[in-house]
């Protein structure tokens, strides 16, 4: 087996995940949780658009599903996938800044650190009120 072949059990696997997941997350396979979380990083590096500010959380769902599947796949799968999960995952910090806990805000739950993470660049008009704990301010882009 070369370094990239996959086996009956490994797909069994991702399709058992998604299976599993859809009821909480919508049907989606792995190739799509893992190309939406990119595109999810590559807008957040750009800047977040404040039209779409209180939206924000439901854009971390792809990275909530990649969660919840990674234990129901095979070892061969997940090392197969990891580096590039590592990958977007890096450039998501790089690209957030860490939440000031608020009084009433939960923290990210079940190890889900992605969502105490807010943008560190924001597009859009300007004014809009940002959610508690988006402190200190995100630059906008124009002010780079």
């Amino acid at each position: 087996m070369n370094g990239s072949e996959l086996t009956a059990e490994d797909y069994a696997a991702v399709l058992g995940a998604m299976q599993s997941l859809s009821a909480t997350y919508g049907a989606r396979t792995l190739n799509e949780a893992l190309s939406q979380w990119r595109l999810t990083v590559i807008d957040l590096e750009e800047g977040f658009d404040t039209e779409w500010i209180w939206e924000y959380h439901n854009e971390l769902v792809c990275r909530d599903w990649l969660h919840a599947a990674w234990p129901l796949l095979t070892p061969r799968v997940r090392e197969v996938r990891q580096a590039e999960l590592d990958e977007w995952d890096r450039r998501f910090v790089a690209a957030t800044l860490p939440r000031r806990k608020a009084d009433g805000l939960p923290a990210g739950m079940d190890g889900r650190w992605w969502h105490d993470r807010y943008p560190r660049r924001i597009t859009g008009e300007r004014g809009h009120d940002l959610p508690p704990g988006w402190s200190p301010a995100p630059v906008h882009a124009d002010d780079d």
